[in-house]
């Protein structure tokens, strides 16, 4: 009878185990589904004055220089904040042929 008491705890908490693993990962592919759907790819100035109004989180060409992002942040402080850097993805988005970074454009 012991024997069949601990096989039945190890079936269940195999059980549990991979129940609340699938739970995980679902409640992980929701969340990156839902932050993937507020990422908005601009490449001018323009499309990140649209996206920043529309609250999206923006992925954008970064030449990781503190003045840029001062500069950013002043040209688009206003009443729902100023927007700001979060982190440098790995991969960043590539700016067409003959196209220089951020840094060296005009902003107007």
């Amino acid at each position: 009878m012991e024997k069949r008491l601990i096989s039945l705890e190890i079936f269940l908490v195999e059980q549990v185990k991979g129940m609340l693993d699938k739970i995980q990962q679902n409640l992980f592919d929701v969340a990156k589904q839902k932050r993937d759907a507020c990422i908005e790819v601009v490449k001018t100035w323009d499309e990140f004055i649209k996206a920043l109004g529309q609250k999206k989180l923006i992925l954008a060409p970064w030449c990781d220089e503190e003045e840029v992002e001062k500069d950013v942040k002043a040209r688009t402080r206003g009443e729902m904040g100023a927007a700001k850097s979060l982190c440098t993805p790995f991969e960043q988005p590539e700016l067409p042929e003959g196209e220089t970074p951020f840094k060296e454009r005009s902003w107007n």
